[in-house]
């Protein structure tokens, strides 16, 4: 005679089984989503307030960058054009020390006009040259510090004498205007918020 075989432990209700409600498999995993909850009121208040920051920093960091590339170009024009007139004030072999200030000047003056108007419009050939030649031109600090530089020859120029003052003093407050605000908004200035205004340009 064949002896009755007894169900299977799956068949049977109790805790492993499928009907059941205990520790079974329907029942672990419904133990583990009710301790997740799909919303939180609370937490999406927090995303909105970080998102709402987030636009706040990048709105006021757009204002400045412009400002401070606007008033950039403004002084390279006002140093290219007293390094003109003290070209033309050279008139002897005294005061050929001058012509190299003023040869300087033209082409710092050049050289960062050009730096900010690549950064308006993208010319792919010339941002690679400054790139590679003049990297310290896209660190906030390095341009203040050129800038603070090319303000000593500006004043080192000499004739015409009101205006290389004026130009030189300045440049020399900007940039150290520009330093100020670096210390001062660190968070304008991170590599992601440039990143953000690149891609909103």
């Amino acid at each position: 005679m064949m002896q009755a075989q007894s169900k299977p432990s799956w068949l049977e209700d109790g805790n492993g089984g499928m009907g059941g409600g205990g520790g079974g498999i329907s029942g672990s995993s419904h133990e583990d989503t009710s301790h997740v909850p799909l919303t939180s009121s609370s937490g999406i208040g927090q995303v909105e307030g970080m998102q709402q920051v987030s636009e706040d920093v990048l709105s006021r960091a757009r204002y400045v960058h412009w400002g401070l590339r606007i008033v950039t170009m403004l002084l390279c024009v006002l140093m290219f054009v007293t390094a003109c007139l003290g070209l033309g004030s050279v008139n002897g072999v005294d005061k050929s020390g001058k012509v190299f200030v003023a040869v300087y000047m033209l082409f710092f003056a050049s050289l960062l006009f050009c730096f900010e108007a690549v950064q308006i419009q993208q010319i792919e050939w010339v941002e690679h040259m400054l790139r590679r030649n003049f990297g310290f031109l896209y660190s906030m600090m390095g341009k203040a510090f050129f800038i603070i530089f090319i303000a000593f020859l500006s004043l080192g120029l000499g004739d015409p004498a009101n205006l290389s003052l004026a130009t030189g003093l300045t440049l020399a407050c900007f940039g150290a205007g520009e330093l100020a605000l670096l210390l001062k908004y660190p968070e304008f200035f991170e590599d992601a918020v440039i990143s953000k205004l690149n891609i909103k340009k």
